[in-house]
Parts: structure tokens; C-alpha cells; sequence
């Protein structure tokens, strides 16, 4: 057992370690040094920093460099002014009774002296700032106070969100539209629990890898299990493939590990490989019908084998498991296909499949009016057009 939790601490230690390496890629480090790591004032920072003098010897500005969730102490400079120039990544700098400032490229302050405040990275991004000390009296100090807490730090949104001050006027019409008007439109069909959902699978749909960041968390607060997301994202991989959900997967391992959620999460696996076929095209004839009990051996011999998958594969290997039932799995789907375009045929496949499990079109309706402010309208209208032709063969 103590071999088995080993393995798990270092899978999840691996894990961490590939989340934090992809939000390097907002710093390019050959532009700013990253420096070496901070250990002289370590004791006053939550997580790692960096520091990289520029003309040392001349007494020039440092680069700072903060890790995600990293930040210093409150603290006060005492008779000297403190001057910030964030050049990469996200962050943010506060002072004690004044609204945070949000750190993005370009964003200069000069904190007063006797300011208590601190400054640090976004929870989801690195973040570089130059610092140096002007209008400097006799008598200069710096005294460090007490940690920022997880409380505190915690209030302020992810990176992803300071659009909200650098693009205000857009941002405050968009979320107007997304999470009120449509909102209430919908709110009749879709609890707010189902619509995160929806929104989750539709997010993997179009790859909107940094919306699902920033929306996985309200998923979760509004009742969006562990086990739920993680199943979404799992079946998610037989409509898009493992090249486009893998870093929807880290993203999803990494927020869940800052909740402290213990991973890997229980199993919900219910077949064998050598009961996912039949169990597998049992869930595809409780979606489609009686017509698919022989799906799996149908077809030209060349492709033959591909009609074998969706029954093993597809639907043995993501169908059969627990975790979301069938009519949840089927409406997940409905928005994998919407979301990502192309995929028609396949749509109205899965439309009469979530007809057969219960979603009627009014459900699906409100399902794509939900999410098209995260998918467009081209997309939109073409899930509808969908709906509309299979209400008129009826």
C-alpha cells in the first residue's frame, strides 16, 4: 500500500510539474532572465521566485520572477519609494485599502513609502516584474510583515479574468449577454448544475482551453462533481481524441489537486476487456435501438474494424462507466459535436440518440442556446438546422 500511495504522490508530483511547465509559455525567458532562485528571501514568499540583476554592479532594477500562486509578504517600505514594471505574465499588486491592480505587460506602480502591500503572480500564469527603489532617504528600510493567506489570495480571479479591466466595456456586454439574458431564457429547461456541465463538455468542444479553467471552479461550486468532470472529460477523448483533450485533462488534474481533492478519484470503470464489446454495443442499443445489436460486425471489410471500436471502444470503454448516466452521456455528446463543427452527420446521429434516452428538442434547444456565446452562432444555427431535419423526417 505505502508502494502504491508512492507512485501516486510522484504521477500526481508529475502532473503539477506539466501544468506549470505549459503557463511558462506566457514568459520567454530569453527575453528576461529568469534569474536564480530566490533563497536569501525565501522565508518571505509563498511559493518559488526568482531574482536576475540587470547591471548589478551599477545598482540597477532586479527581474523578479513569481511562480504560479507565488507572492511576497505584506510588507512597507519605510522613507522610499518602490517602482513595479510588470513585463510578462500575470499578476497582481495590493495595498492595504485599495482595490487590487492587476499586473499585465505594461502595468508600471510606484508604491508609496510606508505602504503596506504586496505583489505576486496569478494563480494560473507566471508572472516577471523589474523593481527598483527611487526617491530613497536616510534611513531606508524594508520591513516584512505577515503571509498573505490562501483566504486572501484566493479572492482574486485567475489571470484569465483581467480582461475584465484591460477590456471592461467588452467584457461587461459579453457576460450580460452569456450569464444573464441567455441564462434566463434557458433557465426553465437547464438547472444551473446541468448548464455547467453542458458548458464544460461544449468548452472541450471548441477547445476553449482557458474559459474551462476559469469555469471549472464555478462547475464545481455549483454541484459539478469530481467524478462527473472527469468522466466528461475521459468520454470527451472518443470525440475529439487525446491530442486535443490532454491539456484539458492536466488543466482538470491541477484544479482539482488546489481544492485538495485527492486523485486519482475512485473507479468508475464497470467492464473487462473482454466484456466492453457486448456491454459496449448494449449501451449503443439503449441509445439507438435494436438496430445496432449487429453494428459492430456491419460494414465493408476494409472499415470493418472501426464499427468494432464504437462498440468496444467508444461506448464499452466511456458508456459502460459509472459516474454519469446514459442520458447525461448522450447530451455531453450532443454538445462535443455541436462545439467543434464538421461533425453533421454524426450530430443528428447523436440528436435521435438523445431522443431515445429522454432529451426531447426542447432540451437540446436550450442546450445550444446556452452555450452559443461560447461557440458562435455559424455553429449554433448548424446544430439547430440539425434538430429542425430530424423534426421533419419524423
Amino acid at each position: 500500500m505505502r508502494i502504491i500511495t508512492t507512485i501516486l504522490a510522484l504521477l500526481l508530483a508529475v502532473v503539477n510539474i506539466n501544468a506549470q511547465e505549459k503557463m511558462k509559455e506566457n514568459v520567454n525567458f530569453n527575453v528576461w532572465p529568469k534569474g536564480k532562485l530566490n533563497t536569501a528571501y525565501a522565508k518571505y514568499f509563498i511559493g518559488n521566485s526568482y531574482l536576475a540583476p540587470l547591471d548589478a554592479d551599477n545598482g540597477g532594477p532586479v527581474n523578479v520572477t513569481f511562480e504560479p500562486r507565488c507572492r511576497n509578504n505584506w510588507h512597507i517600505h519605510h522613507k522610499s519609494v518602490q517602482v513595479l514594471v510588470c513585463v510578462a505574465g500575470h499578476g497582481w499588486y495590493v495595498e492595504e485599502g485599495k482595490e487590487p491592480v492587476a499586473l499585465h505587460p505594461g502595468v508600471v506602480v510606484a508604491i508609496p513609502a510606508e505602504a503596506k502591500h504586496w505583489h505576486g503572480a496569478a494563480k494560473d500564469s507566471w508572472m516577471q516584474h523589474l523593481t527598483y527603489m527611487t526617491k530613497v532617504e536616510e534611513g531606508a528600510s524594508n520591513e516584512w510583515l505577515e503571509p498573505v493567506t490562501d483566504a486572501e489570495y484566493d479572492k482574486l480571479p485567475a489571470s484569465s479574468a483581467l480582461l475584465s479591466v484591460s477590456d471592461a466595456e467588452y467584457i461587461e456586454r459579453f457576460e450580460a449577454f452569456a450569464y444573464n439574458e441567455v441564462v434566463e431564457q434557458v433557465k426553465k429547461q437547464l438547472d444551473d448544475r446541468t448548464r455547467y456541465i453542458c458548458y464544460i463538455a461544449t468548452l472541450l468542444g471548441c477547445q476553449g482551453i482557458d474559459k474551462y479553467r476559469e469555469l471549472l471552479p464555478a462547475a464545481l461550486d455549483k454541484g459539478v462533481t469530481p467524478v462527473e468532470v472527469k468522466e466528461i472529460v475521459y468520454q470527451a477523448t472518443a470525440y475529439l481524441g487525446m491530442g486535443r483533450i490532454h491539456p484539458f485533462l492536466t488543466a482538470t488534474n491541477e484544479i482539482l489537486s488546489a481544492r485538495g481533492i485527492t486523485l486519482p478519484l475512485a473507479s468508475q470503470q464497470t467492464t473487462t476487456m473482454e466484456t466492453r464489446r457486448e456491454a459496449g454495443t448494449q449501451a449503443q442499443v439503449s441509445c439507438f435501438g435494436d438496430g445496432m445489436l449487429d453494428f459492430w460486425k456491419s460494414g465493408p471489410e476494409d472499415s470493418r474494424h472501426i464499427n468494432k471500436w464504437l462498440a468496444d471502444n467508444c461506448f464499452g470503454d466511456y458508456y459502460t462507466r459509472t459516474g454519469l448516466n446514459l442520458k447525461m452521456r448522450e447530451l455531453i455528446t450532443f454538445c462535443f459535436l455541436a462545439a467543434q463543427g464538421g461533425c453533421e452527420p454524426q450530430l443528428k446521429g447523436h440528436i435521435a440518440g438523445n431522443y431515445h434516452v429522454g432529451n426531447d428538442k426542447d432540451m437540446l434547444i436550450a442546450v445550444i442556446s446556452s452555450n452559443l456565446p461560447f461557440i458562435g452562432y455559424p455553429r449554433t444555427l448548424n446544430a439547430l438546422n440539425c434538430i429542425r431535419s430530424l423534426e421533419a423526417a419524423k
